[in-house]
């Protein structure tokens, strides 16, 4: 990449970085009691002014303000996307890669739904002149075969053949979400060691191995405590192939007893997160703060721009994550504490 491609990333990832909100901003925002209230404290005292501004602040309807906030994510990093060296693109647009794939299952879901009655999803506008598909040739679509016609050509369809339910067999969308997240992974690994070299490289794939290490971990603990799911059940479900924990301490959780004993084997294990299975209530909450910290950490101190603009997208998803903690949280009128102890800032 050139430097001043380069150099123009770094500059706007952390100019926006600097707008984050702050602790103060929390504070302010959990003090709001209504979704009217946070919508005009987010219009006038932080950068989500733009975003919100066509938004009235009468009867705000929660899904209409999720949306907006999903799209102010793609906005943000549309506007890095913009610096990156046609060299780098195919790196850039990863994420596109991840949108992609929420729709395909999302649709696929919908339509071998037994209670499917025409609902349809929803197509971010702004995505469509990025994708590797058209889009909105899911609206148009009501059955699996015509699932399969649009996505021919493309890198999905030949998990979505594999995964085609014959007769009355059952769809199993759990398994064709994680063939089609393995064909993400893959291309995101082959990305990255096509177009790096040595610390960027480690760094890049410490930050994707990571994050997919965590979604394992999640996985595991949740199979454990809400399934009673066997080992064998549970290594069908995880991406072993992406480690930074010795293989052999990863078999060892997964072959614990329960729950319990899979939390006192974690806290001896590198992360090291000690809490009994009292308090462990919330594991995503863990989890996503490690990923998050490990994020920020590079982000803030990282020359690369390649590394800061992957995990700006890491560090804003949970700010985003946090605003509809607070959203949810006013719906069902909880306690501002209650919401508080959801966010990671």
């Amino acid at each position: 990449m050139s430097s001043f491609s380069s150099n123009a990333i770094l500059a706007k990832a952390r100019s926006m970085y600097s707008h984050r909100l702050t602790e103060q901003n929390y504070e302010e925002l959990l003090k709001r009691r209504s979704i009217n209230d946070l919508v005009a404290y987010l219009k006038s005292e932080t950068a989500y002014s733009g975003i919100l501004a066509d938004l009235k602040e009468v009867n705000i309807h929660r899904g209409q303000l999720e949306a907006l906030l999903n799209k102010e994510i793609f906005l943000r990093l549309d506007r890095l996307m913009r610096f990156a060296s046609k060299k780098e693109l195919e790196f850039y647009r990863l994420g596109v890669m991840e949108l992609e794939i929420q729709l395909i299952l999302t649709k696929a879901r919908l339509i071998v739904s037994d209670y499917y009655t025409g609902y349809e999803i929803e197509i971010p506008e702004y995505l469509n002149k990025y994708a590797s598909f058209d889009l909105y040739g899911l609206l148009a679509i009501n059955d699996y075969d015509s699932l399969l016609f649009l996505l021919k050509g493309t890198k999905y369809y030949d998990a979505l053949l594999k995964y085609k339910p014959e007769d009355d067999e059952r769809f199993d969308s759990n398994m064709l979400e994680l063939e089609l997240k393995h064909i993400y992974y893959a291309q995101y690994v082959d990305v990255v060691n096509k177009l790096y070299r040595g610390k960027k490289r480690k760094d890049l794939l410490t930050m994707i191995n990571t994050s997919i290490e965590l979604q394992n971990i999640t996985k595991i603990y949740r199979l454990k405590k809400y399934f009673n799911a066997s080992p064998d059940q549970i290594r069908e479900t995880l991406f072993m192939e992406y480690n930074r924990i010795p293989k052999s301490v990863m078999y060892e959780l997964i072959e614990t007893k329960d729950a319990s004993e899979f939390l006192r084997k974690l806290a001896e294990s590198p992360y090291k997160l000690y809490v009994d299975d009292h308090e462990f209530v919330y594991i995503e909450y863990y989890t996503e703060k490690i990923r998050y910290n490990l994020a920020r950490r590079f982000m803030r101190f990282s020359t690369d721009s390649a590394l800061v603009y992957m995990t700006y997208k890491i560090v804003y998803q949970v700010e985003i994550d946090n605003l509809k903690h607070i959203i949810e949280g006013l719906r069902y009128g909880e306690a501002p504490s209650q919401i508080e102890a959801m966010l990671i800032y």
